[in-house]
């Protein structure tokens, strides 16, 4: 009997193992090659087209249902050719409920369009995915999505690629072809090449929002890109060595005016620039960027955050082509490297060397005007800085899947004297699939320059905040431990930063704390029309200087629904038993927030975000407890598919308890219309006013955009100033004292 009953246990072991295996089985797609005459990119699947393609179905609904069968067909067609890969996509379905626009790149609305999404893993080993989209009216998005055990760490969307779309409403769905070529993404060496690969369809029907898959969704696995595991098997594929310049020229007149409010502007003279880029590909995954004098101006400027209550310094997105190939590599938990922190180099450089098990950037710049952040306990200090030499380097190994570490460094010498050094070591391991741990140890060596950057009295340690030519060393330690699984959502988080530690390549505001964090969060999604989605959770938050002197003990609880026309309501309250600050302690300090987006049809979106509750005035010359009430409102509404409207308003106001003064109260007002021609051209104008300052802008801009570096603008800035010492009810806003023109031409030349 022991014998039987050990054979019948290995038995029923296997059956399970081989049961769950082929509930949902890995699937290889080995495609054939076809002739570049065969394919044509006009938004129709011609029979040749679709001849030479295998078929992917979109057939796994992932919301709201968990793997149930898609309530709409969608069918994707694939072929290679030797340079490029060829996927034509017929989405099925009323095209009177297709939702979407022509749109410039990356503004597509992932919650309120239709959208097809390529995801690819060409290395297979899930340390990344590269996602290329489009809307049905092939309007691009792409990014990037890491395997990290947060999502605020896990998506890049400044991550661009060149590839071609084209699509076509028909009378049964319609068609979105994608001509992607392989140098657009790195992958392995060698000319037969395995990719791990699916493809995702997002639409709305009746006001719930669907999510459906070409391949099951583990909702247990919170590694994401783990779960790309389909095959695309493509034989004979040819590398051609790409060879790229990115020449620039850029010219502007700048003009004010001078004493008086009713003086006319007068303009200084014309001035401009050139510059050039050069790319060279050494194999599918490696290649060398230079540029001379480039242009890293952003024309599109951004959006003004409301920094009136801040103690430190904000932190912007990227947006500049050369910090997109391999960029990956020196994404960070919390700040260790900043690309903006690279401001206006009139020579810079990378080396990215991919490879099947590891991935390695060695970044390089002469900095001719170097920002100067130094973080502190209670604010951080910014100066603006002269010529700095700046050297980054980074070495990642890749273990398997989910587990990696790696090494790096990053140095900033300053010509007039002064550096600051940064070195450390990293990784990711995942256990049993749903714990996974992250960390990071850095070690930072400084060395003040002699200057008057900054201007302050304050101290940390026995040293000095001003720029006096001190040396002084620092660490800075993050572990993250997580356990997710398909409803629960917890993790551990341990932050400690000490006095003098610093980045100064990086983005870290805040130091000298040693940072606890306790989340444990629940969430599930729902088949019903008026309850789709609900999360609810719990933080805790406990802080201490390196003295051991306690600076924060707080609680955060959120509660979120979706529900009927995808109208998702967010409510999070926090409190804080005990914050230090300036060696002040406020107690019971509590706020909360109410964020509510909605999409009430196709073409409007809508979303209110409003902040009530106590708050302290942080940049008072005493630091005091006042109450807040901010509010954010922001309506965007599609006219036609041609037309974007966006309308703004960020209103905030903080009174002390009695009611009887403000510390602050503004807001910044803004409406952007746009109209776009087709997806590469547009015209666009901006204007915005910002109360808080008394100032009022304008901006025009035309722009031709066929692929991500290549790029036309003609536009202005008209800007007005109150600086002519009226009286403030004298002083007009949209009374333009201040004007700008500018042409900026940048062409990507393949050679």
């Amino acid at each position: 009997m022991t014998i039987f009953g050990n054979q019948m246990k290995k038995f029923s072991l296997l059956f399970l193992l081989l049961f769950f295996c082929n509930i949902y089985p890995q699937i290889d797609y080995r495609l054939t090659k076809t002739d570049d005459s065969i394919i044509v990119l006009d938004g129709v699947l011609s029979k040749e087209e679709k001849g030479n393609s295998i078929i992917v179905p979109i057939e796994f609904e992932q919301e709201p249902g968990d793997n149930v069968p898609s309530k709409l067909k969608t069918d994707v067609f694939v072929t290679y050719t030797d340079t490029y890969l060829y996927v034509g996509v017929k989405a099925f379905g009323d095209p009177r409920n297709i939702r979407g626009q022509v749109k410039p790149r990356d503004q597509v609305d992932y919650q309120n369009e239709d959208i097809i999404f390529l995801r690819f893993d060409p290395f297979g080993d899930s340390r990344l995915n590269y996602i290329l989209g489009a809307n049905a009216f092939a309007s691009q998005l792409d990014l990037r999505v890491f395997n990290a055990t947060s999502e605020r760490d896990s998506y890049d969307g400044g991550f661009n690629a060149i590839y071609e779309t084209k699509s076509s409403i028909v009378e049964d769905g319609y068609i979105l072809e994608f001509k992607v070529p392989f140098s657009s993404l790195p992958y392995p060496k060698g000319i037969n090449q395995v990719w791990n690969f699916n493809v995702s369809r997002v639409y709305t029907l009746n006001g719930t929002f669907y999510r459906n898959q070409s391949q099951p969704y583990d909702r247990s696995n919170p590694c994401w890109v783990c779960q790309v595991t389909d095959k695309l098997i493509m034989d004979d594929i040819k590398f051609k060595g790409k060879t790229e310049l990115l020449p620039f020229v850029t010219s502007n007149i700048s003009g004010k005016k001078n004493n008086n409010v009713n003086d006319p502007i007068e303009y200084g003279k014309i001035n401009g620039d050139i510059g050039i880029g050069l790319n060279y590909d050494f194999s599918p995954s490696s290649s060398i960027e230079l540029t001379v004098n480039p242009d890293f101006s952003q024309i599109e400027a951004d959006v003004t955050q409301i920094d009136i209550n801040s103690a430190y310094a904000l932190e912007y997105p990227e947006l500049r082509p050369f910090f997109n190939k391999g960029m990956e590599l020196l994404n960070f938990m919390d700040g260790a490297f900043y690309s903006r922190t690279i401001n206006s180099p009139s020579f810079s450089s990378k080396l990215v060397s991919l490879t099947s098990s590891s991935g390695t950037i060695m970044l390089n710049a002469i900095d001719e005007t170097s920002p100067y952040l130094i973080g502190g306990e209670d604010k951080s200090y910014f100066g603006d800085g002269g010529t700095s030499y700046i050297n980054t380097i980074r070495h990642q190994k890749i273990i398997n899947e989910g587990n990696k570490f790696g090494v790096y460094g990053t140095s900033r010498y300053f010509k007039d004297g002064g550096y600051g050094n940064l070195i450390g070591i990293d990784g990711l391991f995942t256990f049993n699939k749903i714990w996974r741990f992250q960390f990071e140890i850095n070690q930072s060596f400084t060395k003040e320059p002699k200057n008057n950057w900054i201007d302050t009295e304050d101290t940390f340690l026995d040293k000095t905040i001003k720029l006096d030519g001190e040396k002084f060393k620092g660490s800075g330690n993050y572990f993250r431990l997580s356990r997710n699984t398909e409803h629960w959502d917890t993790y551990l988080f341990y932050r400690a930063i000490s006095p003098g530690y610093r980045a100064d390549v990086g983005f870290v505001p805040r130091i000298n704390r040693k940072w606890t964090t306790i989340y444990h969060g629940y969430k599930s999604f729902f088949e019903k029309e008026y309850l789709q989605e609900f999360s609810i959770g719990l933080k805790g938050d406990l802080t201490y200087n390196f003295d051991n002197k306690i600076k924060s003990r707080n609680l955060d609880f959120d509660i979120s629904i979706k529900t009927f026309g995808k109208t998702l309501i967010q409510y999070n309250y926090d409190i804080n038993f005990l914050r230090n600050y300036l060696n002040i302690d406020f107690k019971n300090v509590g706020k909360s927030e109410l964020t509510i987006m909605a999409f009430p049809n196709e073409d409007l979106s809508l979303m209110l975000k409003h902040v009530f509750g106590k708050e302290i005035a942080y940049n008072e010359e005493i630091p005091e407890i006042g109450k807040e009430n901010s509010i954010f409102f922001r309506a965007n509404y599609k006219l036609g598919e041609n037309i974007n409207l966006m309308s703004s308003i960020n209103y905030a106001r903080l009174r002390d308890l009695k009611e009887t003064k403000s510390f602050y109260d503004g807001y910044i007002s803004r409406f952007t219309f746009r109209y776009q021609f087709n997806n590469d051209v547009s015209i666009r104008l901006v204007s915005e006013y910002n109360k808080f300052n008394d100032t009022f802008l304008v901006q025009p801009l035309f722009k031709w955009n066929p692929n991500p570096s290549t790029i036309f603008y003609i536009g202005g800035i008209q800007s007005s100033l109150n600086d002519f010492n009226l009286d403030p009810e004298e002083f007009n806003p949209f009374l333009i004292n201040r004007s700008q023109f500018f042409i900026k031409f940048q062409y990507l030349i393949g050679i």
